[in-house]
């Protein structure tokens, strides 16, 4: 197998782990018709296009594919001729199809122009990185891995109705909805090592994607051992700290080492209490927020209530004003 580039071999790589099968043509030609829509608009020349395109699909919706163009251009960001011609490829590839359905994703680690997100929007078209986050360059290897993401979604979503992602902005939504997550996360990497591990997946996370996962979620028990802190939330899910490591995701019943009570303390001047003091507090409250300080990891409750985890220690306490108010 021939790529063209890096980013072409780790995105082909990432269709064929996830959907089992995969192929890459070079210069494959579209014959298009002529330039009478917006869509096509952006080609000049004869109605026919060259492409690079990967192609995968699913063994639940055989009748659905998805294709996926690559843009490694280093120090410049994709522009919307960019998404324009995808556009049209997918327009060509669904108005021949006889029967077939395709979904368009665009690949381009340098980022997006602003300009780019009508025309992903309105033709549906997925763009990795995702366009609204600050930060619009990733490394090739970070954007396999939101690829790798996408297309495990899209499989899991095929077993449902699905519908909703065939129309625009159907799935330019779902696709910014999986990867906006990513934002900030390589930085977090450099700076403290993989902290974040979304569990089941093995995949490196992030704090964003931390809080959205137990916003609205309730706190159901707490559990302190020789190994770690674990929290389980309702929607079955859990969250250990783990040293430094921060794991999260559905619950698999994990809670290795033996039982320990860890030091307890309440308000901000650090009173010793019990931890059955704390569990009467925190179970049964919901997350409203929530903050990473590096050494500790904070939840803020209903009730305004803020509990801080740390590997050797709880934290307890209110957040209203007067503090002295409003102590535990």
């Amino acid at each position: 197998m021939n790529f063209k580039n890096d980013l072409e071999r780790k995105t082909f790589e990432a269709a064929k782990n996830v959907c089992g099968d995969a192929t890459i043509e070079h210069n494959k030609t579209l014959r298009i018709e002529l330039a009478t829509s917006p869509e096509v608009a952006s080609f000049v020349g004869p109605p026919k296009k060259e492409i690079d395109v990967i192609t995968t699909g699913f063994q639940q919706s055989p009748d659905l594919k998805l294709l996926i163009s690559c843009k490694d251009y280093e120090t410049s960001k994709a522009e919307p001729a960019d998404i324009q011609e995808w556009a049209a490829v997918v327009h060509t590839m669904n108005k021949y199809s006889e029967g077939k359905k395709y979904l368009g994703l665009i690949m381009s680690p340098s980022g997006f122009t602003k300009g780019c997100e009508p025309w992903g929007s309105s033709y549906n078209l997925g763009l990795i990185p995702p366009l609204k986050g600050k930060k619009l360059k990733f490394g090739n290897a970070t954007c396999s891995q939101m690829v790798e993401r996408v297309l495990k979604a899209v499989g899991k979503r095929l077993y449902f109705p699905h519908n909703g992602i065939l129309i625009a902005p159907g799935f330019y939504d779902f696709v910014y909805r999986l990867t906006e997550s990513f934002e900030g996360r390589d930085e977090l990497v450099k700076q403290f090592g993989h902290r974040y591990k979304l569990l089941g997946k093995g995949w490196d996370s992030s704090f964003p994607e931390v809080f959205k996962t137990f916003e609205g979620k309730a706190v159901r028990e707490i559990e302190t051992t020789s190994v770690g802190v674990f929290i389980i939330f309702s929607d079955n899910l859990t969250f250990r700290m783990i040293g430094r490591q921060i794991e999260f995701g559905p619950n698999d019943g994990w809670a290795e080492g033996t039982a320990v009570m860890l030091p307890c303390e309440k308000n901000l001047q650090g009173e010793t209490c019990s931890f059955d003091f704390i569990k009467k507090l925190v179970l049964g409250q919901k997350v409203t927020s929530a903050g990473d300080w590096g050494d500790r990891f904070e939840f803020g409750l209903t009730e305004d209530l803020m509990l801080a985890v740390q590997p050797n220690k709880l934290q307890i306490y209110r957040t209203r004003n007067p503090p002295k108010e409003n102590l535990l």
